[in-house]
């Protein structure tokens, strides 16, 4: 019974034994081919990278008599993070038109932040001071907000209100006239 024992033992130790061997050649073979494939200092394989998206988008700006909003096509690459792409925008709006159309934002105006709730509402935080350049005037001001609210809202599906934060707070108004403390909506009518 003991000799059975042993014999078992012994061909179970042998079989441990050659799947170590096995395992350590192997171990050595893939190491030493991985290494004459990328040579010494190389950099590794990039992971991949989803391919960035290009999209047309329609960025509102006003007309030459400062009276309603007009769009100006661009060809802009498209993040997949929705709140992303929606910064992009402001800041494309902020750069300024490239096509002949007039300025609703400061220049110098800086957003900080933009979140987008479940509620589909984008909170857009701009910097402290971002619009002490502006115009003024009820107009004026109301063509920042659409400006602002139409290009959010027609180019990035899951945004169906703005609501407008200055300096991380709730604003009053934007520039002394317009009441900010309720999300904006759409509004077709500025458009021509």
């Amino acid at each position: 019974m003991n000799s059975g024992l042993s014999r078992r033992s012994g061909l179970a130790l042998s079989v441990v034994g050659a799947a170590l061997v096995v395992a350590m050649f192997t171990g050595w073979w893939v190491a030493r081919h991985a290494s004459e494939s990328t040579p010494f200092g190389a950099a590794s394989p990039v992971p991949y990278q989803r391919p960035v998206e290009k999209a047309m988008a329609h960025l509102y700006f006003a007309d030459h008599q400062g009276e309603y909003l007009i769009a100006e096509q661009r060809v802009l690459e498209k993040p997949v993070d929705k709140a992303s792409y929606g910064q992009l925008l402001i800041e494309s709006l902020i750069a300024g038109p490239t096509q002949g159309a007039s300025r609703t934002i400061p220049g110098d105006a800086r957003l900080d932040a933009l979140f987008i709730t479940p509620a589909e509402v984008a909170y857009l935080d701009f910097a402290a001071g971002s619009f002490s350049n502006h115009p003024g005037g009820t107009g004026a001001e109301l063509l920042s907000i659409y400006s602002v609210v139409n290009t959010l809202v027609l180019n990035v599906d899951g945004i169906r209100s703005v609501k407008f934060l200055i300096g991380g707070r709730e604003a009053v108004t934007l520039a002394g006239h317009s009441d900010l403390r309720s999300p904006f909506e759409v509004d077709m009518m500025w458009i021509r």
